[in-house]
């Protein structure tokens, strides 16, 4: 059997990549797609290579999937087994995957975009992420200072552990932690919110995803510029960083619940 999927066509290829100790779940997800026809490849570790097929299982957490979106430009679309601690981008638990992965075969399950951020630096892109992009201090315990500017306009000028730049998606990541708001994650937009900043009455921003968000950082020390806490680059006064939204989207299939239903359910968990 060779199954068809909306929006991708025939399914002939599939990797599965699964984390360090989740190795069996991804022999019993293999078995399942091999019955059904498809030619099937496992991978320890994401690669470049994994673009050449027509969707991707993910065994694994949330960290999972952002390891494989950082290996990647062009995205087929990934479907996840949850096997972590919250699972918010999954679509399935162990127990359940066959009859959910099932109906990805069957061709009823759409697939769904969302967006990812570059950083360039020096007109460089060095980065793209799924939840931020992180402007870091490279000096613990030290302040790094920073203006910051959208479409040309400085919005602020603060010091600060550091400053993140989140998807919508990422709204419940890093930024959450931050005390930055939860953004709807179909909400067309780019959370701006500082780490510990030395300012009272502090406030983040949510711009237009349009935004050519541009940071200027103070002349006293580097920072770093860190993906998903998955790639870290140095940074140095005097660098022209720019953020803005990648022509890379993640690709997804349909979460098999409201997103944000799904989204306040995993949060319960860790309140």
């Amino acid at each position: 059997m060779i199954a068809e999927c909306e929006g991708i066509g025939k399914i002939m290829k599939v990797g599965v990549v699964y984390k360090y100790d989740s190795l069996g779940l991804a022999r019993k997800v293999s078995a399942f797609l091999e019955e059904r026809g498809i030619e099937v490849e496992q991978f320890h570790l994401p690669s470049s290579e994994l673009e050449k097929y027509d969707f991707i299982v993910s065994v694994g957490g949330d960290g999972t999937i952002l390891q494989i979106l950082q290996d990647i430009e062009t995205c087929p679309p990934i479907f996840g087994i949850n096997r972590g601690r919250i699972g918010i981008l999954t679509h399935a638990e162990p127990e359940n995957f066959k009859e959910r992965l099932e109906k990805v075969l069957d061709g009823k399950v759409k697939t769904e975009k969302f967006m990812r951020l570059d950083c360039f630096v020096n007109d460089e892109r060095i980065h793209t992420a799924l939840n931020e992009i992180a402007i870091l201090t490279s000096e613990p315990a030290r302040l790094i200072g920073m203006k910051i500017f959208v479409n040309e306009v400085e919005i602020e000028d603060m010091r600060a552990d550091g400053m993140l730049f989140s998807t919508p998606i990422g709204s419940t990541a890093y930024a959450l932690s931050t005390g930055g708001p939860i953004v709807d994650p179909y909400l067309p937009s780019i959370l701006i919110t500082p780490i510990a900043p030395f300012k009272l009455g502090w406030k983040p921003w949510i711009v237009n995803r349009k935004s050519r968000i541009r940071i200027e950082l103070h002349p006293e020390r580097k920072a770093l510029a860190v993906a998903d806490g998955q790639k870290t680059k140095e940074v140095f006064p005097g660098d022209k960083i720019e953020v803005v939204e990648s022509k890379y989207p993640a690709i997804f299939f349909e979460s098999p619940v409201n997103r944000i239903g799904r989204i306040a359910d995993r949060l319960k968990k860790i309140s």
